[in-house]
């Protein structure tokens, strides 16, 4: 059986939900539901290392891939998270290649035997890491570049907004250059847009567990003639 890892590798179409909060219950039900991986997300979530380790099991024990979501690309925050069995890292708050290629040097540090099978997705999320894609995308040990559209948009001047034009024109640029490079890119996708992206190129489809449920009680609510 294909890892997520080879997914990605591959460019297979993949999907990475975000759990923001401490649950066994959802990763055990969504787990079963057809996901690829869990994103445990430890920099916008309130959830602790043992979260992330049982929650990782609990994913792992279902065949799915569980990945966490570190809150700063420091040393010991990427060791500290490596050793709690998770099959990789999101790495944000990046602004160039070198920050990239120290935090790779932290994953191999910390899991030397298993570093060749440990995901490594970096977020592309500001104006200074837009200015050193080409440089990101050289890092042959990334296996996804994840668009950050709404941190991307901060960064612009946007307050997050990134469905304004000036930041739209960004974001495709960024993932079509990731594209071009035969790399995989991965984004923030919705009901009504992921189409569009994955016409773009985007192999990666990343969403939220709460957007899961949002979209559950709107289509349960219109199949019972409720207002939405």
């Amino acid at each position: 059986m294909s890892t997520f890892k080879d997914k990605l590798r591959n460019g297979d179409t993949v999907s990475l939900i975000n759990v923001n909060h401490p649950s066994l219950g959802v990763v055990d039900v969504v787990s079963r539901l057809g996901i690829d991986a869990f994103m445990f997300d430890c920099e916008q979530g309130n959830l602790s290392y043992a979260d992330v380790e049982y929650m990782g099991r609990a994913a792992q024990s279902n065949g799915v891939g569980a990945i966490a979501r570190i809150p700063s690309p420091e040393p010991w925050i990427i060791e500290r998270t490596i050793m709690r069995g998770v099959d990789g890292l999101v790495i944000p708050r990046l602004d160039t290649a070198d920050q990239a290629q120290r935090a790779i040097a932290d994953i191999r540090y910390a899991s030397p035997s298993t570093f060749a099978r440990k995901v490594i997705i970096v977020q592309i999320e500001t104006v200074p890491a837009v200015q050193e894609l080409d440089d990101f995308l050289s890092l042959s040990e990334v296996d996804c570049f994840f668009v950050g559209a709404v941190d991307l948009a901060k960064s612009m001047g946007y307050d997050g907004d990134y469905s304004q034009p000036a930041v739209q024109a960004k974001l495709q640029d960024v993932v079509s250059r990731i594209v071009a490079r035969g790399r995989t890119a991965g984004f923030l996708v919705k009901e009504n847009d992921m189409a569009y992206w994955q016409s773009q190129g985007v192999t990666m489809l990343y969403s939220h567990v709460n957007e899961f449920l949002s979209l559950g009680v709107r289509h349960w609510r219109l199949a019972a003639g409720l207002p939405v």
